[in-house]
């Protein structure tokens, strides 16, 4: 199978589209999580470049936080999540081969050419996790691309079930003068929800460390947070713009991956957008502490969306910026119609949009008639994130797997 045809799979599903803590290192605050392990077992007393990453528990959702060069990094990813990243190998990359006429060389040959231009320093950090995992760097490197290959290898069932994503956000009038917050789901399908994992990045280069909810081995951003209180996620804007430039383009995630280690506001996010085109067409929602807006980014372009009334921003995955000129393809995925029930629901909780109301607000199903909320229940919502950027709080539910957690990124963010 071309890797054309991987990338075209992938759009009927994805929104783009799983010890004892050792001495020295910077010493992290009391996060009520609890600890797994570190590595090393034993970080130097003095250097300059602190080498030491440590693994816990948020329930059962994994939580990395990692410290040093990229490779150090990724060296501690690799050594922490050992098992979890073979077993998702075994179980996801090779599992699905032959389905929908997949074969492991696709992958891979589409891994290589993700790989190729990937950003150096998130090589070092896809090298070094092959190392300490024992995955070697080609495996590594397809696990790295893993949701392109689950999303082709499941073509039929995803052009059936029709996936998307979905974020909102609520600020001023509608959390009573509270600070922000926004809920997202990730639509990806029932695959993988063992294998969530939240990587706190804190590198030594002078950008900022950042938080990202991905899948266990994947290098890249689809939703995150950095120590500014920025927050972004990434949902599928294919139906509005379905141009396929893969093949002389990076692939638009590794760029998230900068564009938050190096944005303290709104303002800077939005520069990076304007001056960087993607490989395919997303819908990318950013956020700080004080408001929200919708990166209409597509292949030729980024239009940047405004809230949809004072203090609260919807989106799925259609452009509706009217300067588009594009009218909204609506059909079995309902884009429009979960669009206008998250707008419906934050209007009737309308000054008591709390983390806690959010939570509700995101995880009303979808009706079969198109009514109700955005979540895609049985088995289609993968993930939920609520984030406050103010307080550089996560809460993450994995449907059918882990309910609600609290996760503090502040005492993981120490660079």
């Amino acid at each position: 199978m071309p890797k054309r045809s991987i990338v075209l799979a992938l759009l009927a599903l994805t929104c783009l589209a799983v010890c004892s803590c050792g001495g020295g290192g910077t010493a992290v605050k009391d996060s009520g999580l609890e600890l797994v392990r570190s590595y090393p077992d034993s970080a130097p007393g003095a250097t300059t470049a602190l080498d030491q990453g440590t693994l816990y528990k948020a329930g059962r959702i994994n939580v990395v936080v990692l410290q040093g060069t990229y490779q150090q990094m990724g060296r501690q990813y690799g050594a922490l999540l050992k098992d979890e990243l073979n077993h998702d190998y075994n179980g996801m990359v090779k599992g699905l081969e032959g389905l929908e006429d997949m074969a492991l060389e696709d992958v891979q040959e589409f891994a290589e050419d993700a790989y190729k231009d990937y950003p150096q320093k998130y090589k070092e950090i896809i090298n070094g996790l092959a190392e300490t995992s024992g995955l070697g760097l080609e495996k590594a490197k397809a696990l790295n691309m893993q949701e392109l290959y689950i999303s082709a290898a499941l073509g039929r069932w995803a052009r059936e079930h029709m996936g998307k994503c979905s974020g909102l956000a609520a600020w001023g009038p509608y959390t009573s003068g509270g600070p922000l917050v926004f809920g997202r789901n990730y639509d990806l399908g029932f695959f993988n929800h063992e294998y969530v994992t939240l990587t706190v990045y804190n590198p030594i280069d002078g950008s900022l460390p950042t938080a990202n909810l991905t899948f266990a081995g994947c290098i890249y951003v689809t939703s995150g947070m950095n120590a500014s209180g920025v927050f972004l996620e990434l949902n599928n804007g294919s139906g509005s713009d379905p141009s396929d430039m893969t093949a002389s383009r990076p692939w638009a995630p590794a760029f998230l991956f900068s564009f938050l280690e190096q944005s303290t506001s709104l303002e800077q996010l939005a520069s990076y957008f304007s001056s960087t085109t993607p490989d395919l067409a997303y819908i990318v929602q950013g956020a700080d502490r004080e408001s929200a807006v919708s990166f209409e980014w597509s292949t030729g372009g980024v239009k940047v969306r405004g809230p949809d009334g004072d203090g609260v921003l919807a989106a799925t995955n259609y452009f509706v910026d009217p300067a588009w000129g594009i009218p909204p393809e609506d059909g079995v995925d309902f884009n429009v119609g979960r669009r206008e029930n998250l707008l419906a629901l934050a209007e009737q909780n309308k000054g008591n949009m709390t983390p806690e109301t959010m939570m509700k607000v995101i995880s009303t199903p979808l009706e079969p008639d198109g009514s109700g909320g955005a979540f895609r229940a049985p088995n289609l919502t993968s993930y939920e994130i609520v984030a406050q950027p103010a307080t550089l709080t996560m809460w993450v539910r994995v449907p059918e797997y882990q309910d609600w957690v609290e996760i503090d990124l502040e005492p993981f963010f120490l660079q």
